[in-house]
């Protein structure tokens, strides 16, 4: 009771302290100084008042004693409210006293009293005032100081020697230590404290702040909110989730358990079902109103946030849903032209077919695809191209036993799985099997229609196969039927071939990205043996220092649509050479490939003739041979581009000539003035005679269509000869010059490309 009283009235209980206000400081202080001073004041007084001896003196010092205390005892009654007068007149008192003993006192303990007093001004000060009002009082104890040295020596060493202020250093000392080190320690304290009270009040603003924010998203969340710690004791809730509980009181319920109102369904044995990520529940006072709990952790203090969505109106939607699927599920497990099992359901028959068999059970799979079905669909239209896959849906039901199992998989694709015996397991007897129950006729209207299949099998032999591993299998299979070999089966060589084309699909597509397919030149002869021009070839070196052949990746980045951005690379570094050539005025051009999908490219061909603009002698270092053998080399575009490239200048040979698609037709569109005959017609050269007569006509054809020749592949001395005597104009084989890295003939300053040597 007393210390509280105590700590009220020193204004230092934990509610001053909290509100960290300088005038309670202040006031805290005042009332601790004016109570010692009260207490020393009444005790000298008490004192003086037992020695009254009947002296004037002595009369006088009681009274003063007396006079200060009651001047104390109400400026303690008046600091609260007036608490900088009263320390006002505390200081001026303190300052009076001071004055009075070392101006006037002949004592040296009085004189003593009065530098302490005036030395204490500093340092009291300091607490209710600036550092300047103490800065003034230090400043002006100098005089104080200067006082109390004269009076020292004026009173006489002798007398002076047990004093305290008995040498010019003790009293030095006392000056520093009260008027400089004490106020100014004491003003570093506050502006201390000041500081940390200013932040703490800013931090408690943006505690207060995150907490009103953090209150309110709580309320808003949208959704009906709990919070709970791990025991499931509500810490709080939101007023969405108070409303699921009507006529509920908030703090009837915050502070109970989650099990005392929510149930969970999904789960009735977990007892702690709020813990899971999502749970389904009920309310406890409401058994026809169902609830889904989705949980969130909060890390920091280990409780849950529990988010109540009501899904009364969803749980009848889906049992709606249940019954309207179960009526359907005949529709989502069938075809709904052909009414046969769809590729999933297929599936499920298939394995549950093979998981409960006995052992040694042998079957095939196999998928038929109806060739040019989007001719038919063009030419009669989709209702009558829908009539041939259902006639030949029921066809084929009809002709297969009841053993096996149909189902089509998508568009005109259709499997089929049988078991078979060992008669079945040589592939000529399960082929005539399979051509036997596929009709060769289907009927539409009028029209009797032939129709052709492509058909790709897979053997089930009970080695735990499932049936979409074995209709992956028959697609594979399937990639690799032709038109003259319809029916194809699959094997483990197969699997393997597919699976190396597929690494080096991969691998191709880095090499190309990398910029590591490099450009070699064989270089291409006329009959004097002196180089005319080269060819650039593509060369693509494995890691392990193998070559794969450009037969293999050219064919390769055609299929996966990579040879426009090969013939990019390959162009731009041609090009580079061809501009350090240029400027040492080598003047070979280099024959340049193009299979014709680089022309269909619009990028390519863009870049073709920005190349060509920024570099006009371009065209007379470069030579296009086009690949005859490329299907696409019929397409108008590619002409019309070729003959635009012409008007630039290109010389533009057709390679292969005589290999390929429309060998005349090729003449007359393309504005070509080179023809390169195919090392397949120069090989058998000079010993077959009938290779001789194309040979011949094919030269005779370019000189009357004044064109110049390139006979390639020329390995001998013999055919060299035969073909210069026959007219070719430039020759080109092993026999002149292998093909050599493009760095030989540029390093050392492109020297071996200035020599241009003789072959022979």
């Amino acid at each position: 009771m007393l210390l509280n009283f105590l700590k009220q009235f020193f204004v230092i209980d934990d509610a001053e302290h909290e509100s960290g206000d300088p005038k309670s400081f202040r006031i805290s202080a005042l009332r601790i100084l004016l109570s010692a001073s009260l207490l020393v004041v009444s005790a000298f007084t008490l004192h003086s008042t037992l020695l009254l001896d009947g002296t004037d003196s002595a009369y006088l010092v009681t009274a003063s004693g007396i006079g200060c205390s009651l001047l104390l005892i109400l400026l303690l009654a008046s600091s609260r409210n007036f608490d900088r007068h009263a320390s006002l007149i505390l200081m001026a008192t303190i300052a009076v006293s001071g004055v009075v003993l070392v101006g006037f006192s002949e004592q040296s303990s009085s004189l003593q009293l009065g530098v302490i007093l005036l030395y204490s001004l500093p340092l009291l000060t300091r607490l209710f005032y600036r550092f300047k009002v103490s800065l003034f009082f230090s400043v002006a104890n100098l005089i104080t100081l200067a006082m109390s040295l004269h009076l020292s020596q004026s009173v006489g060493s002798a007398a002076l020697t047990s004093t305290t202020f008995s040498g010019l250093y003790a009293q030095l000392l006392v000056f520093a230590l009260f008027n400089v080190a004490l106020p100014m320690a004491i003003s570093r304290l506050i502006k201390t404290l000041q500081r940390s009270i200013n932040r703490l009040k800013e931090l408690a603003k943006s505690i207060n702040h995150h907490s009103d924010l953090y209150e309110e998203i709580f309320e808003h969340t949208g959704t009906p909110t709990l919070l709970c710690d791990k025991r499931g004791v509500i810490i709080k809730l939101n007023q969405k989730a108070l409303d699921l509980f009507p006529s509920v009181a908030c703090e009837a319920i915050e502070g109970t358990k989650i099990n005392d109102w929510i149930a969970s369904i999904s789960d009735s044995s977990n007892r702690f079902f709020w813990q899971s990520n999502v749970s389904e529940c009920v309310l406890k006072s409401n058994t026809k109103n169902f609830l889904e709990v989705h949980r969130s952790s909060l890390t920091t203090h280990g409780h849950y946030v529990l988010h109540l969505q009501d899904i009364t109106h969803l749980r009848a939607l889906t049992e709606e849903l249940e019954n309207t699927q179960q009526t359907n599920s005949r529709l989502a497990h069938f075809d709904s032209l052909t009414r046969l099992p769809n590729h999933q359901n297929f599936c499920n028959q298939v394995n549950h077919r093979i998981h409960n068999v006995s052992d040694y059970y042998t079957g095939a799979m196999f998928i038929i695809r109806i060739s040019q079905f989007k001719l038919l669909n063009k030419q009669y239209g989709r209702d009558q191209a829908n009539r041939v896959i259902l006639n030949f849906s029921r066809t084929l039901q009809s002709r297969l036993s009841d053993k096996t199992i149909s189902g089509r998989l998508r568009g005109v694709k259709f499997a089929c799985f049988m078991p078979v015996g060992q008669t079945y397991l040589i592939q000529r007897n399960l082929r005539t099997l399979i051509k036997s129950v596929l009709p060769e006729q289907i009927r539409i209207g009028d029209d009797v229609l032939n129709i052709d299949y492509q058909i790709g099998v897979a053997y089930y032999q009970n080695e735990g196969e499932t049936a979409e591993e074995l209709l992956e299998r028959c697609e594979m299979a399937l990639e690799y039927s032709t038109s003259a070999e319809r029916i194809a089966f699959f094997d483990q060589q197969l699997e393997a071939k597919l699976i190396q084309e597929h690494k080096l699909g991969l691998a191709l597509g880095e090499a190309i990205k990398n910029k590591q397919i490099q450009l070699w030149l064989q270089p291409q002869v006329v009959s004097s043996g002196d180089i005319r021009s080269f060819e650039a070839l593509a060369r693509w070196q494995l890691e392990d220092g193998t070559f794969v052949s450009p037969i293999v990746f050219i064919k390769l980045a055609e299929e996966l649509g990579l040879l426009p951005k090969l013939a990019e690379n390959l162009l731009k570094q041609l090009v580079a050479v061809l501009e350090e050539w240029h400027a040492e005025s080598i003047k070979t051009p280099i024959a340049f490939n193009l299979a014709g999908q680089e022309l269909m490219n619009d990028v390519f061909f863009a870049l073709m003739m920005s190349m060509t603009s920024e570099r006009p002698w371009l065209s007379e270092m470069l030579e296009l041979e086009i690949t005859e053998t490329s299907p696409v080399m019929t397409n108008p575009l590619i002409h019309k581009r070729l003959r635009a490239l012409s008007q630039y200048g290109y010389s533009i040979a057709i390679d292969d000539f005589g290999t390929g698609q429309a060998s005349m037709g090729q003449l007359i569109d393309i504005p070509a003035n080179i023809l390169k005959i195919d090392r397949r017609f120069v090989a058998p050269l000079p010993d077959d005679k009938r290779h001789l007569d194309i040979v011949k006509s094919t030269v005779q054809l370019a000189r009357s269509l004044n064109m110049s020749v390139i006979a390639e592949g020329i390995e001998t001395r013999e055919q060299a000869n035969l073909l210069i005597g026959l007219g070719c104009d430039t020759l080109q084989g092993y026999y002149f010059g292998k093909p050599s890295p493009i760095s030989e003939w540029t390093c050392n300053q492109h020297e071996k490309a200035k020599q241009l040597r003789m072959v022979y």
